[in-house]
Parts: C-alpha cells; structure tokens; sequence
C-alpha cells in the first residue's frame, strides 16, 4: 500500500502517522513483541538462576527441571532479536517510503507557488527543508512515539507480573510509569525546547550560509574578505555549538532523573516486599524477610524486569528534542503549502491563433521587462523577436510560456485565458530558454524526458537535427554516456542542442526558443533552421535570436 498525503493539504504529525496506518501496524508489532521478550528474558532468567542456586543448596538440584526454562530463556532471546531486527527493517522501509512523499509534496508546493514568490527562496533554505527538515520529521515515529508505546506496554507488563506477586507493588509502578513517560520527558523538554528551535534556526542560516558562500569564493578571495566571512562563519559554528551543549545537558540532567526513578522504584518495591522482625531477646537483632506468601526467586525475576523497563523508558529523555525538531520541521515545511491555484478552465486541443493585447512580461524581484505591446501570432507562424540589449525579449518569450510574471490579456483561438495555469494551454508548447537545464543522467535519459516512447531509431534522428549525432557516436559509450550534474562536461551549445533535441522529440505544437543560435557556427546554424522548417517544424514558432539565420527570411519580425 503507497504512502499518500494530499498535495493541497498542510503537514501534520497526525497525518504522517496515519498516512499508510497498515504500513506502520508491522514495526509497531515486531517492535512491541521485541521489547516485552527483552523484559520477559532478563525476568525469566532471574527467576531461573536464582530457582537453580536455591535447589542446588536444598539438595535437590538433580530433580530440578531446568530443560524448560531454559528453552524459554532462548526463545525469548532469539524473540528479541529477530523482533528487533525486523522491526528496524520494516520501519526504515515506511519511513523511506514516508520520505518519498514528502519530498514530492514539496515539489508539488513549489510547483503550484506562483512565479513572483518562486525564486525568493535560497538555495541553503530549500536545501534544508528538503534534507535537515524532512529528516528530522520522519525520526518523529522512530524517535518519540514507538519508544512511548514501547516503555508503556513494559510497564503493563510488569505490572501484571507485580500484581500476581503483591498488589501493592502497582502503586509505586504507577507513581514510576508516570513520572518516566510523561514528567520526565516535559520537564527535559521545557527547559530545553527553545535550546532546540534556536538549533534548528541556526542550522538553516548555517546551512544557507555555506551554500552561498561557494558561489562567492572567488570574489572574496579578491577583495580580501574571506577572512572576514569565515570569522563570521566560526562564530555561527559556535553557537550552533553552545546550542547543542545546552541541548546534550538537558539530555543528560534527563537521563539522571530517570535513574533517580528507577532507584527509588526499586527501593519502594523493596520495601513493600519485606517485613522486619524484631529479636526475641537483647542479643537476637531484628531481620528482615519477604512478606508471606511471596517468593524470593520471583522477586529477583522482577527486580530484573524492572531493568529491562529502565533500558526501555531511557530513549524518552531525548524524545524532546525529537519533538521538537519534528514541530519546527513541520512549521518550515508547512510555509512552502500553497492553496491550489485557480484553474482555466478552457480546454484548448489545437492553437489556431494567439492574440496578445497590452502584453508585458516582467520579473517579480526587479520588476524589469518589456514595453507593453499587442501582437497576434497565427498556426504557420515563425517569429523572430528582436530589440536591443535589455529591451525584454527573453522576458517576452518566458512570459509568453507563463514562465514569469505577466500583464495584459491574453486570448487563445479568441477565448481568453491565463496562460501560467491553463495545463492545456502549457501541453501544446516547449520552451527553451537561454540556460536550459542537463540532468546528471545519460544522454538518452535526457532525451526521454522529451518522449519517454521515443526509440532508439528517433532519438539519433533527432540527434542528428541538432548536428549531434557525430558527437554522440564519437563517445565510448554512445547515448548511454553519463552526463555530468547540469552538463558541466558539455560546452555551452552543446548543452542548449541537446535541450533542443529533448523539446523536439514532444513535437509540441508551439515552439519557443531563447537565443538557440548562440555559440554557434554557420554549418550548426544551417543544420538546426533546416531540421526546423522540415522534419520538426512546429506549426508556431517564436524564437529570440541576435544571429542571423535562414529562419529569419520568412519570419514575421516584431521589433522591441
């Protein structure tokens, strides 16, 4: 069963808890079977060692049947193990799987942001809240709630234990499980909680910080502020330090209380267990016993049950930074949530004619773009877009393609329509801008994200429209050639063809190309406008372009 969490809803614990329930039922099982055989094995084996030591000195150790308990000391012992190790395989296999989901949620929440808001995220934010942030959310279930039902479950099962051997022992169990599951653990976390959200904060400046600071090393080194940036880089680091001590001493302070606990639980039980008895005479001191009717080899048995509770409620003491982690990873994640966006609602199969009235395309952060201007483009159309430098031709062609910012109307075949959020209107064109993006797979996996259909047959055809299909043969290993992360082993047109040949194999009917000349010598040239007036000609074409080309013969001009 896949995990699912809807896309147009907010993140909550809940939620993730509840997103494959059946998925999480298993760990949960194996989890639980694990820790009550832990604390059934030391039980048992107490109870055993200290039966076999009492009938060795009573004399009658020959008769004493130690075959079955020690079978059942084995079987709880493979019990814990192999519960231990498949509960670890099957909650790190939901959990991957949880991880799966809500890295595609953040997708689909920068999908449906807006293009104004999309880019004032930075690289170091996002990166955080793809990595540090979604990590420390999917601790939430290993960290605090298993470990909770783990330690509650060892308690019950103690206490059904105490209650055979003195119904009284359960007061000091409740007063013990209250204090370990729930005290302990708030008062670690209240003292430590704003300790661990200042930790994450600076861990996200950290992060962003170092993330910028790669694409600036050069001109720091220049200028002579290296020395300067990395002060202020080893003062974030120490208090990103100071932080976690404080973190690690509340963690500490925690676990000591919980001892404490367990201390005063044992001492309890010991006195509720025993009786003392005063001398008969002056020379006769008193003694202490076990009460009647209890056996002293079942109070070792529990004695040593209640240090396998101990190992079993130690992990809650750090429950609170894990929960408070898991809350400041949600708040950031739940930020990205966008509200779906209005959908047009005018299905478009073909585009016949696009008309433009008051058209202006700009950017969201400086509000640069082009001059407003009306402009009709119809089926058959090449269009050459032209201007000087920094007249807003690039803008023009990415707002047309709904990849920024927009003012005006639009109408397409007469009906209008916002060309950002109508998914039919986006199917029928391919874009290419200046500085298309190369993933770190081969050649033919970038290509097929063009046509994921397209056969081998088609995708050296269109190598070959691009004037790759000699370059591509001349590699050792041919179209399965792995690329480089965004093509940093291609040059810059050969990174731009090869975009170009992955936009030609979805053969959209509008094509919208961004200065696919440049870098380019004449023979290229000639081989790309051919491929684009005969085997891949688009029934639209607009393209912005400072070289001359063969496309420019026939194409409308609009000057900027």
């Amino acid at each position: 069963m896949s995990i699912r969490v809807k896309k147009t809803s907010t993140l909550s614990l809940k939620k993730l808890l509840l997103a494959n329930p059946w998925g999480f039922v298993i760990p949960v099982i194996l989890g639980v079977v694990a820790s009550l055989a832990g604390v059934a094995l030391l039980g048992i084996s107490g109870w055993f060692i200290s039966a076999a030591g009492l009938a060795t000195t009573m004399g009658v150790g020959l008769i004493f049947n130690y075959l079955t308990p020690g079978a059942i000391v084995r079987f709880m012992a493979i019990l814990r193990t192999s519960g231990r190790y498949g509960e670890q395989v099957t909650a790190h296999n939901h959990l991957l799987g949880l991880l799966r989901i809500l890295r595609l949620w953040v997708w689909d929440q920068r999908v449906a942001k807006d293009p104004a808001n999309l880019h004032e995220q930075s690289r170091g934010d996002l990166l955080q809240r793809l990595v540090s942030d979604l990590d420390q959310i999917i601790r939430w279930p290993l960290v605090v709630f298993l470990p909770w039902v783990y330690a509650l479950l060892s308690y019950v099962a103690v206490s059904v234990l105490a209650y055979f051997i003195l119904p009284t022992l359960l007061w000091p169990l409740a007063i013990a499980a209250l204090l370990h599951t729930l005290v302990v653990p708030y008062v670690c976390g209240y003292f430590a909680s704003h300790a661990v959200h200042v930790g994450q904060i600076l861990g996200v400046h950290r992060r962003s910080r170092f993330v910028s600071l790669f694409s600036a090393l050069i001109t720091l080194t220049i200028r002579g502020h290296w020395k300067d940036y990395a002060q202020r880089l080893d003062q974030l680091d120490e208090r990103q330090r100071q932080t976690e001590i404080r973190i690690q001493q509340a963690v500490s302070t925690g676990r000591l209380l919980a001892y404490v606990v367990t201390i005063m639980l044992f001492v309890s039980s010991f006195y509720l267990l025993s009786d003392y008895q005063e001398g008969l005479n002056l020379e006769n001191t008193g003694r202490w016993t076990l009460v009647d009717g209890v056996q002293g080899t079942w109070v070792i048995g529990f004695m040593l049950s209640l240090l396998a509770v101990n190992e079993l409620v130690l992990p809650l003491v750090q429950s609170f930074v894990a929960q408070g982690q898991s809350q400041v990873g949600l708040r950031r994640l739940n930020q990205l949530h966008q509200e779906p966006n209005h959908q047009s609602n005018i299905k478009i199969n073909t585009i016949q004619r696009m008309k433009f009235t008051h058209w202006r395309g700009f950017h969201a952060s400086s509000g640069m773009g082009n001059q407003a201007i009306d402009f009709q483009v119809e089926a058959g159309d090449t269009v050459w877009i032209r201007g000087m430098s920094g007249s807003g031709k690039s803008t023009l062609l990415a707002s047309i393609s709904g990849d920024c910012l927009s003012s005006g109307e639009s109408l397409i075949n007469s009906e209008k329509c916002d060309v950002y959020s109508n998914s039919s209107y986006q199917s029928q064109l391919s874009y290419l801008p200046q500085s298309p993006y190369i993933f770190q797979q081969s050649i033919a996996a970038n290509l097929l994200l063009g046509d994921p259909n397209a056969t081998d047959t088609q995708l050296w055809s269109v190598l070959k429209a691009v004037a790759l299909a000699e370059w591509a043969k001349s590699l050792p290993n041919g179209l399965e050639t792995l690329l480089s992360s965004q093509g940093r082993n291609l040059s810059g047109g050969q990174r731009k063809r090869l975009a170009l040949a992955r936009l030609l194999l979805r053969q959209s009917p509008v094509l919208l190309l961004d200065e696919p000349f440049d870098g380019l010598d004449k023979a290229t040239i000639e081989t790309i406008s051919h491929s684009l007036q005969n085997d891949y000609k688009p029934d639209v074409l607009i393209l912005v372009s400072h070289v001359g080309n063969r496309l420019g013969d026939t194409a409308r001009v609009i000057e900027l």
